[in-house]
């Protein structure tokens, strides 16, 4: 055989072997990508935040996008263990130059993310006030789970972006963030290989630092590292379309990590694997689903877990909770402004009524791919007025519906629809020993015990969750004790759920029942306030029903409870009541409190009456006789949304909590005697004064008249010694507040914003001892601030922002201020000088204070720590603060050397205090950057 003959056969051979691989990697690649996973393939997908080969960067360098997948960091990086996986606070952090882009690029980034609901850090939004800017930007890098890099032309000019740049390779190395860079006109090779501006920045950075050479090789390597990543390059390419593109990206992948939720619902997963490709799918158009069955079932849970799995994929998305109750409570309109706000993320939106919703919502969503869930519907005109038809959304749309009713879907003609079907026996064990024994097997012993436990509760998640919280920690005699007591009741639900409540002690109870009459989605400590108004431990008692499964709390501090839970309180208040509205311990119905009124049925049986509405309407309780009377143990009224007319004759005087808006009266009624009166919340009221002489209300704690607009003066303080709150914000006719509030010594917070019509105020006494905020931004006329006659042991605030005062006079003794740290001055025009301020100062915000001037007496610095002042818009014509003077008077100073902005102090000279002062760079014309001054 000749050597020609071989090689052609070789080559053929290779040829054929070529083929052969290539078909069977094609035909490997499409079944993985068919299944959702993303594979690289060169001249196919480079995943973002992965290093890329040499070749590769120089072929994408041409095109106008990197493209990506988004998938984990390079193979050189190990992620962290799941066992030390960091709790993320942030998932994106942004690191930009700011001159080149906060005002645009940056900040259309920024904003596009916050509207998608991805909690970003911007170094200018979310430091907190006085703390060291650099430690806070290092601390939020670690706790980020993303960091988007924008390299602009300035970026590597400033220390302070390579010093962020250096700790993002760190974090990318050590705690497995994920970085994706940005190339803003620039080219990415200039900032690969530190050529262009890039190469001008470091030339100058090797002057700079030529006793520090490795500085600035560790920021060189810190660059190339992160500029080998696959990222973006903007190029021609339109801002708006760029941006939509990244936020759509980073949905993917946060959506891709929120798969991790199912794990926390045993048989969650098997469930949507089934609803997915039979009931919803993905063709092109209109998909409308019922979920349906009993309460307790899991239908609520299912249809969270795909919105949070899948919303990401739509152009708009809203999950409309609680529709029975709700619509019921606030009317459709408002469930159909939550709609349309939801998905066009737009807040202006106002519905009047159903019929102008019903037309916004076909006209706005007719065009759009969206994803809605419509949760707990229980009447036909529910849905004709949220989700109409099909053609109110654009194709591709799906719409969930849950309901205990069928029948309602079937009304509406609701095609799909799926019932959840009970857990398996091996499911529902699992559920109820993670909650009974925090594992997904029994311990030694219960084996048997939780098999019958399992059994009772017959495959429904929420008796099996209540149960286990119930169960956990008890021997094994209670466990035997607490089936027999089951075995006893119906096996009903409610049965069921009541007892986990039985088991609670009294106090407990009495929360429970408010909370779920009353306090369902209201905020954590709002509800923990007006508890400990009733004299109930209810930081305790939340906590407990917290772990007994009977109440939860969400990421934003909101207070939750089940359906049914909420059902079951409010059954055994009508139970307790023999079916007498007059006998019930709670109303929480406008109707039933009527009702009771209007038939003279009270009783001391009644204790709480909580009614919200959101439309106001008016009643006179002066029609209703002593009824009022006859409820000598009402602790707690609150009427939100009705005019109460002449209440105040007929409320009983062992009231703990009274809020009433929009109060007629101009005086409370001489018959008023509150001794038991814990706080009075009388907003938006026609108060011209709130009581004559002097009221004894020794418990009185806490007085809200915020936004009466008729109040002119405060009464005499004196009968209330232990107030803690004075809130009178908004209260635009003050003029006097009486001389008394100096004695308070309990009283820790004094909010007058915008009483524009206050001159002046009382001298505050070293008796205030407890006073920490001291609020008077607003106040037009006030135009010297309080005299304080004696040491303010605890006041930490002052904000005098928008007052007229011309200086704060040393007559007015702010020595005596030992605790002050922030103090407000935001747009004082006529303030021209300050005197030596409290050694103790943190914070102070002048902004736009055009006439201030600057002295060397400003501030003891030799004690201070880190204050931050904020001087803005600046004027070079005159009226500004003077940049200029003020950047000499700092060179000036003895101990201060200041080199770019940089102090060269080193470490080991001990620790630093000083004042920092930071003004941005864009409002300074002579200053090319950001300038930051440290005093050391």
């Amino acid at each position: 055989m000749s050597t020609q003959g071989t090689s052609s056969s070789l080559s053929s051979s290779s040829t054929t072997r070529w083929s052969i691989r290539k078909s069977f990697v094609d035909l490997v690649f499409a079944v993985w990508r068919w299944m959702g996973v993303w594979i690289f393939r060169k001249n196919e997908e480079v995943e973002r935040g992965k290093s890329i080969s040499l070749e590769l960067v120089k072929e994408k360098e041409e095109s106008s996008l990197i493209e990506c997948t988004m998938s984990n960091q390079g193979a050189s990086m190990s992620p962290p263990s799941s066992s030390s996986a960091p709790q993320w606070k942030y998932e994106v952090f942004l690191s930009f130059r700011g001159v080149d882009t906060r005002r645009g690029f940056t900040d259309h980034l920024y904003a596009a993310l916050q509207r998608k609901g991805i909690l970003t850090f911007r170094d200018d939004e979310e430091l907190d006030r006085g703390k060291s800017i650099s430690l806070e930007l290092l601390k939020a890098i670690e706790e980020s789970r993303f960091a988007i890099v924008i390299f602009s032309k300035n970026y590597a000019f400033s220390t302070w972006c390579l010093d962020e740049l250096t700790k993002i390779v760190k974090c990318m190395r050590e705690t497995g963030l994920m970085v994706w860079p940005i190339f803003y006109s620039v080219n990415p090779s200039d900032v690969r290989n530190q050529t262009g501006t890039f190469g001008q920045a470091f030339d100058e950075l090797e002057k700079r630092f030529k006793e520090n050479i490795k500085m600035v090789e560790m920021w060189r390597a810190a660059l190339r590292e992160v500029a080998n990543l696959s990222g973006w390059h903007l190029q021609d390419r339109h801002e708006s379309e760029f941006i939509q593109h990244i936020v759509k990206k980073m949905m993917e992948k946060l959506s891709s990590k929120s798969s991790s939720i199912t794990k926390n619902f045993v048989g969650i997963e098997s469930t949507i694997a089934k609803l997915i490709p039979l009931y919803l799918g993905f063709e092109n158009n209109v998909c409308m689903i019922g979920i349906y069955g009993m309460g307790g079932l899991g239908k609520t849970t299912l249809a969270r877990v795909v919105y949070d799995e899948f919303h990401s994929h739509f152009e708009g998305s809203s999950f409309i909770a609680n529709v029975r109750e709700d619509s019921k409570k606030h009317g459709l309109p408002q469930l159909q402004q939550q709609l349309l706000e939801d998905i066009l993320e737009d807040q202006n939106i106002n519905i009047r009524n159903v019929y102008q919703g019903v037309n916004m919502i076909k006209k706005r969503l007719c065009h759009k791919k969206v994803l809605l869930v419509i949760d707990d519907v229980n009447q036909l005109d529910q849905l004709e007025n949220l989700v109409g038809d099909q053609d109110w959304f654009g194709l591709g749309s799906w719409i969930i519906i849950t309901t205990r009713d069928e029948h309602v879907l079937v009304q509406h003609g609701v095609l799909k629809r799926y019932k959840p079907k009970v857990l398996n026996n091996d499911n529902a064990s699992k559920i109820f020993c993670l909650k009974a024994f925090k594992m997904e097997q029994p311990k030694e012993g219960y084996m048997e015990l939780s098999q019958e436990v399992v059994e009772y509760a017959n495959g429904l998640p929420l008796a099996l969750v209540t149960l286990g919280s119930f169960l956990v920690g008890r021997t094994i005699v209670e466990w035997k004790s607490a089936l027999t007591s089951f075995k006893k009741t119906k096996g009903e639900i409610f049965d069921v759920l009541k007892i986990s409540y039985d088991g609670l002690e009294e106090m407990w109870k009495e929360i429970f029942l408010d909370i779920a009459c009353f306090f369902r989605r209201w905020k954590k400590d709002q509800v923990i306030k007006i508890l400990e108004n009733c004299g109930f431990d209810a930081r305790i008692g939340i906590s407990v029903l917290v772990e007994r499964s009977l109440l939860t709390i969400d990421d934003n501090e909101f207070l939750g409870m089940h359906d049914l839970l909420t059902e079951m309180g409010q059954k055994i208040v009508r139970f307790e009541s023999g079916g007498k509205l007059g006998k019930q311990s709670r109303l929480w119905f406008i109707k039933d409190l009527l009702h009771v009124l209007e038939n003279n049925t009270a009783t001391k049986a009644i204790q709480a009456i909580v009614v919200i509405y959101n439309e106001k309407k008016y009643f006179n309780v002066e029609e209703f006789s002593e009824v009022f009377l006859k409820m000598p143990n009402l602790r707690l009224l609150i009427i939100d949304g009705y005019h109460i007319l002449n209440a105040f004759n007929r409320v009983p005087n062992e009231l703990k909590h009274l809020s009433l808006d929009c109060c007629p009266l101009k005086c409370l009624p001489s018959n008023f005697q509150p001794k038991e009166l814990v706080q009075l919340d009388l907003k938006w009221s026609n108060f011209e004064y709130l009581w004559e002489g002097v009221k004894l209300s020794e418990k009185l704690k806490f007085i809200d008249l915020s936004y009466s607009a008729s109040l002119i003066r405060t009464p005499d303080f004196s009968g209330a010694p232990r107030l803690e709150g004075l809130n009178l914000n908004g209260c635009t006719n003050l003029v006097e507040i009486h001389p008394s509030i100096g004695q308070l010594s309990r009283l820790r917070y004094l909010h007058l914003q915008h009483c524009r019509s206050l001159i002046n105020l009382p001298s505050m006494s070293s008796k205030m001892k407890s006073l920490t905020v001291l609020d008077l931004f607003g106040c037009l006329k006030i135009s010297s601030i309080p005299k304080f006659t004696g040491i303010m042991e605890s006041l930490l605030e002052l904000n005098l922002g928008e007052t007229a005062i011309k200086e704060l006079a040393p007559s007015s003794n702010m020595d005596n201020l030992r605790s002050l740290e922030k103090l407000i001055l935001i747009r004082c025009t006529k303030l021209k000088l300050l005197p030596r301020l409290p050694s103790n100062v943190r914070y102070i915000n002048a902004q736009y204070c055009h006439s201030l001037k600057w002295s060397p007496a400003l501030v003891k610095l030799s004690s201070l720590s880190q204050p931050l002042f904020r001087c803005r818009s600046y004027d070079e014509s005159g009226s500004g603060v003077a940049f200029t003077i003020l950047y000499h008077y700092l060179q000036g100073l003895p101990f201060c050397k200041i080199i770019d902005g940089t102090s060269t102090k080193k470490k080991e000279d001990g620790p630093i205090t000083g004042l920092q002062i930071i003004v941005w760079g864009y409002e300074i014309p002579s200053c090319k950057h950001r300038a930051a001054f440290k005093l050391v």
